[in-house]
């Protein structure tokens, strides 16, 4: 178990100080043991990743804001085939001075828009680990959530209801996502270790190499150097296992617009989450408050909670999970919601290969609507982990 809690330590600017001189720190224990690792031979390559296929019966209600050509409501089929999944190509090495060198590159295993996800590559030794490239920011790696031996709810690979409305369907600080960064992380010290990452452009994602020219950043409306910044707390109490975690994050505006001054703003997020575990049983959850009026598309805020127990014993484990998400507009001060329920189990078949299942009931209410969207569902696949 671990827990996570976010620090905003002074500008921007000095966010920026800090992890370039972690970066050039870095950079010159790379250079000192430059000999050595010609000595030793190239980096040597490994490959895994994961693929998860599941099979899913839904059963929920016509949208009412859709209509088909025709004029009719939309209806959905009901039973569906999915598939997820990432190829990762990972390679290190250590120095004779003892950092450690690593490159990680993850191949979308199904066809998407962005087929190279996370690239990027790190070094770590007793300072700590620096992370340069297009990885995930400090806070989402080091958040907790509800426990799930399902499907899972907060951020799933898997949503299988059709959303009606915006209320959002995750609760991870990671306004950046995969954007090319600077991240750094302390040593784990008493349980307790930091995290913070730079993002200079938010735009330049995993697949982007910018080896060429440079970014604007007088945009109107567009946002840029990001600064996120996390902690988590980990450690064994008499047989009971605690983990928290909190984070902050702050995506700065480059332009307003002149014609309708304070249309946009800085963008900014917190997070906390917390899990304990005893005895087989772990109970945990989360709760995520992003402040989104700055993008100036009529949005005040989205907040994310969710909670959930799980119990495992040998291969097999099962779990209650709730979540909860809404998106307050500015005008209304009404919101979008939806409240999820899974009840989620799994067996281990072998290692790297899991059966899972999933029954879940989700509910919507759209701003302003005088009825609800519900739905229920079932889904069985397997997990493959390589």
């Amino acid at each position: 178990m671990r827990l996570q809690v976010y620090f905003v330590i002074g500008e921007a600017i000095t966010m920026k100080k800090i992890l370039l001189a972690s970066t050039a720190l870095a950079v010159a224990g790379l250079a000192a043991g430059a000999a050595s690792a010609a000595e030793d031979g190239k980096i040597k390559l490994s490959v895994g990743g994961y693929y998860e296929n599941f099979v899913s019966y839904v059963s929920q209600d016509n949208d009412a804001a859709g209509l088909n050509a025709n004029g009719d409501l939309n209806d959905y089929n009901p039973v569906n085939v999915r598939q997820e999944g990432e190829i990762h190509f990972k390679g290190k090495t250590t120095l004779d001075n003892g950092l450690q060198v690593g490159f990680d590159a993850q191949l979308e295993a199904i066809s998407q828009a962005d087929q190279m996800d996370e690239t990027y590559m790190w070094l770590s030794g007793n300072w700590g680990r620096v992370n340069l490239g297009a990885e995930n920011s400090a806070p989402y790696l080091m958040a907790y959530a509800a426990p799930s031996a399902g499907l899972g709810l907060n951020s799933p690979n898997f949503f299988i209801f059709q959303t009606t409305n915006s209320a959002p369907t995750a609760g991870y600080l990671n306004l950046p996502s995969d954007a090319n960064k600077i991240t750094y992380f302390t040593p784990r010290m008493a349980g307790f270790q930091l995290g913070a990452s730079f993002t200079p452009n938010i735009d330049n994602r995993g697949g982007d190499r910018q080896t060429l020219g440079l970014n604007t950043n007088n945009n109107v409306g567009a946002h840029d150097n990001v600064v996120s910044l996390g902690a988590n707390y980990s450690q064994t109490f008499n047989a009971v296992d605690i983990a928290l975690s909190a984070g902050y994050e702050n995506a700065a505006l480059q332009a307003d617009d002149s014609t309708a001054p304070g249309r946009y703003d800085d963008v900014s997020g917190w997070a906390v989450g917390a899990n304990v575990g005893f005895a087989g049983f772990t109970v945990g959850g989360s709760y995520s408050d992003t402040d989104v009026e700055g993008f100036g598309a009529g949005n005040k805020s989205l907040v994310y909670y969710d909670v959930g127990v799980q119990y495992g014993t040998g291969p097999w484990n099962v779990s209650l999970t709730y979540a909860r998400g809404e998106n307050e507009f500015v005008a209304s001060g009404d919101e979008d919601k939806r409240d999820t329920y899974e009840l989620g189990a799994s067996y281990k078949l072998s290692p790297g290969i899991t059966v899972v299942g999933s029954g879940q009931y989700m509910k919507e209410e759209a701003a302003g609507a005088s009825t609800d969207i519900k739905g229920w569902g079932l889904a069985l696949g397997t997990k493959l982990s390589f």
